[in-house]
């Protein structure tokens, strides 16, 4: 599959998303492509939520979500962005400064497995995310509705709780698959769970929502170029600020090349099961 078709994956819901993430996963991999290793966390991340919003595994004993056919359709919206910022030829809807910045360094080989892994997240959440939330608002109805917007919040709420229990079992899963510098790094500076809160990253999630607020009120006045410009910036300037921690990106770079098992970590993923009923 080359670029364009795997930026033309826009999958309907977070069933499709997963099949399209774990296709997209296994043609990255064959060509030891980095933008597997964000792409990896994205896919362990959706499993967790596909698993709550179905009400399986550790979420089998009660409801997470208010609407969890809500959720299912913003995954659909939520992964059709990131498949969107894949396209070599995107013209007038060319993705963020932050994905260009996140795409350039995993074109990187010598890229190391966190800095991936956290220009990935900033410029999924701080770029993709409120325009995803934005036109899922707006596909059910609820820009005019406060009692609506007090639901969709609470389960916005809901998926930032789950997924913060995420990080340590998708740091280990990269160290294991992608490079155990990461381990490495973990050790020295902090784990992922670390960097991404000096990174201040439970700030940024929460800003989301009133951006995706901000975003779908002025796309009713014609605006939302203003505000897609501003988001932007802002992911645009986080990406720059991941890249100046260049004694983190050596350090995690000179374990790599020590231990020298880049190569072979490659050769061989055994990347998650799509979930019952989807298929593989």
């Amino acid at each position: 599959m080359d670029e364009a078709q795997l930026a033309a994956q826009q999958p309907e819901d977070i069933d499709e998303a997963l099949r399209f993430m774990r296709s997209t996963l296994v043609e990255f991999h064959a060509h030891r492509d980095k933008r597997a290793i964000f792409l990896r966390l994205y896919y362990l991340m959706t499993l967790e939520v596909h698993k709550a919003v179905n009400g399986v595994g550790d979420y089998a004993d009660g409801p997470v979500f208010l609407d969890p056919s809500w959720l299912k359709r913003l995954s659909g919206h939520f992964a059709s962005a990131y498949f969107r910022s894949l396209d070599p030829n995107p013209g007038a809807g060319r993705p963020g400064r932050a994905w260009r910045t996140a795409h350039s360094v995993a074109a990187d080989p010598r890229s190391p497995v966190l800095e991936n892994a956290l220009l990935g997240i900033n410029a999924h959440i701080n770029f993709d995310l409120p325009q995803a939330i934005a036109a899922n608002l707006k596909e059910h109805g609820d820009l005019k509705d406060p009692l609506a917007l007090q639901r969709r919040k609470f389960d916005h709420d809901q998926v930032n709780r789950m997924l913060a229990r995420t990080v340590a079992p998708v740091q280990h899963v990269l160290g294991e698959d992608y490079g155990h510098g990461i381990d490495a790094v973990g050790t020295l500076f902090g784990s992922i769970d670390d960097q991404l809160s000096d990174w201040e990253l439970a700030h940024y999630r929460e800003q989301v929502w009133w951006h995706a607020l901000a975003f779908a009120a002025a796309e009713e006045t014609d605006g939302h170029g203003l505000v897609r410009s501003a988001l932007d910036r802002t992911s645009g300037d986080l990406a720059d600020g991941v890249g100046k921690r260049r004694t983190l990106w050596r350090t995690e770079h000179a374990v790599e090349r020590l231990a020298d098992v880049r190569a072979r970590l490659w050769d061989t993923l055994d990347i998650e099961p799509l979930p019952d009923g989807l298929g593989d």
